[in-house]
């Protein structure tokens, strides 16, 4: 999903990034989207096993669910869906004190910006012409 989202790293340096914060004495956020297009169950799964792994190692989980917003590559793109054992897991990580976010309320904004998405249709856009 990293790759996906054009991140441009793996879990690996985020693991080491998180290991040296804790190190010299930081609590490091880490922010995690939930829902992105294309997003698996296993790659949910995958996300929740590396969200608890960072949190034991000391960081806390800024919970985000994906949201289309206009301007970006996925603008187009369906809203999140977040299975109940994600959402189980998230509220798990947040009871214990090592993830935070307003992530059901932006599932809700999601769904609302996708109803209005099936009203207002986007529009073909125009191509631009210049002098090359």
């Amino acid at each position: 999903m990293l790759a996906a989202a054009g991140r441009g790293h793996g879990s690996a340096p985020v693991r080491d990034a998180v290991r040296i914060a804790v190190e010299h004495g930081f609590r490091p956020n880490v922010d995690f989207i939930f829902g992105l297009p294309g997003e698996s169950s296993e790659d949910q799964e995958a996300s929740l096993r590396l969200a608890a792994d960072l949190a034991d190692l000391g960081a806390r989980i800024h919970t985000h669910t994906f949201m289309p917003l206009p301007g970006t590559p996925w603008r187009d793109a369906e809203p999140a869906f977040i299975p109940l054992a994600t959402m189980r897991e998230l509220d798990r990580l947040a009871q214990r004190g090592d993830a935070y976010g307003h992530w059901r309320k932006q599932a809700e904004h999601a769904a609302r910006l996708a109803e209005t998405a099936k009203a207002y249709p986007r529009r073909a856009r125009r191509r631009r012409t210049t002098d090359r």
